[in-house]
């Protein structure tokens, strides 16, 4: 019992890492800044990061089974051309959400029925994903196309609820911030009390081991990369709300930050281990660096981009570290 308790500890010490450095790093926001000090800096965080997360989500599952998703950025584009192009030309906005996740979703889809189908690289897949995505934005329009339409004004205007928390004063909770909790609400109920989830942890703890205990791997394969486009197409959603426009050039490096925050929350390259709760953690990390840097403003804003980078490379560093250093089967 003592060897198991210590393996356990050992392989979730990267979740108790990222905790502990996301208390250190609000507390230091805390103590400098006083503008951290409401209850509207942490929906407004939840608020600008709420694309990234959305899609960090469908990442944590697509990581957990040992793969990657490049393509999500490129996604994140396409919905938003869909979206603004299909409003533009008088369909209703809600009929464009349906029309730009429903092409997300099959993109998804098509990305784990080719990577189980084929035994291909799901680094190579999915990074064909990203130029087809790219360029199929491009093709829909070269220009971004304003959405203007009484409905999605309300969205993003009226959507959404007041909060008040005694000591962090009242704020309001946008549409944004409202899609990014219940992606993450319903990520953490997928991931610990479904068959899904445990089949996806399954599959990447050890995928031959999972294949002997009945673990459909086609089926699992194509449903978390679905998941994965279906996370891009409403992190779309989210990015169109927040600009009120289609952007064909826009998510570019995107997939990279949410692949950088899932792996900051604890979740491990390698599969199996990680949590949806451990990203959020992530995000809100790489959330609250970006936000003390503008904040504080002595220094450009790609230190945002070299502390992310310190801050992976340091988790993947400890990571490599426990996998070596875990005891082996004999």
């Amino acid at each position: 019992m003592a060897i198991t308790l210590r393996s356990w500890d050992r392989r979730h010490l990267p979740l108790v890492v990222t905790a502990v450095l996301l208390l250190a790093l609000y507390s230091g926001a805390l103590a400098f800044y006083d503008s951290t000090r409401s209850l509207r800096f942490l929906i407004d965080l939840i608020k600008g990061n709420a694309a990234m997360g959305i899609c960090a989500v469908g990442m944590t599952f697509v990581i957990l089974s040992g793969g990657i998703d490049l393509s999500v950025g490129s996604v994140v584009a396409l919905t938003t051309v869909l979206v603004g192009t299909l409003v533009a030309g008088g369909y209703h906005p809600l009929l464009a959400f349906c029309v730009g996740l429903a092409v997300s979703l099959l993109l998804g889809a098509v990305t784990g029925f080719l990577i189980h189908e084929f035994s291909l690289p799901p680094f190579l897949v999915t990074l064909a994903g990203m130029f087809f995505a790219r360029g199929a934005a491009f093709v829909v329009s070269m220009q971004p196309v304003s959405i203007d339409h009484p409905t999605f004004d309300w969205i993003v205007d009226e959507l959404g609820f007041a909060l008040l928390i005694p000591g962090l004063g009242r704020t309001w909770v946008a549409a944004t911030a409202l899609l990014f909790l219940s992606v993450l609400v319903v990520g953490v109920i997928l991931q610990r009390s479904t068959s899904f989830g445990r089949n996806v942890l399954a599959i990447g703890g050890d995928r031959q081991a999972a294949l002997l205990m009945g673990v459909p791997l086609g089926a699992t394969t194509v449903c978390l990369y679905a998941l994965s486009g279906l996370c891009a197409g409403l992190g779309g959603i989210a990015t169109a709300l927040i600009d009120s426009a289609g952007k064909p050039n826009i998510g570019a490096g995107l997939e990279l930050e949410a692949i950088a925050s899932v792996v900051i929350g604890g979740t491990l390259l390698t599969g199996g281990v990680g949590s949806v709760v451990g990203t959020l953690m992530g995000v809100m990390i790489t959330g609250i660096v970006r936000a003390v840097l503008n904040l504080d403003g002595r220094l450009p804003s790609p230190w945002h981009h070299i502390t992310l980078g310190l801050l992976l490379l340091g988790f993947i560093v400890m990571q490599q570290v426990l996998i070596r250093s875990a005891p082996r089967s004999p």
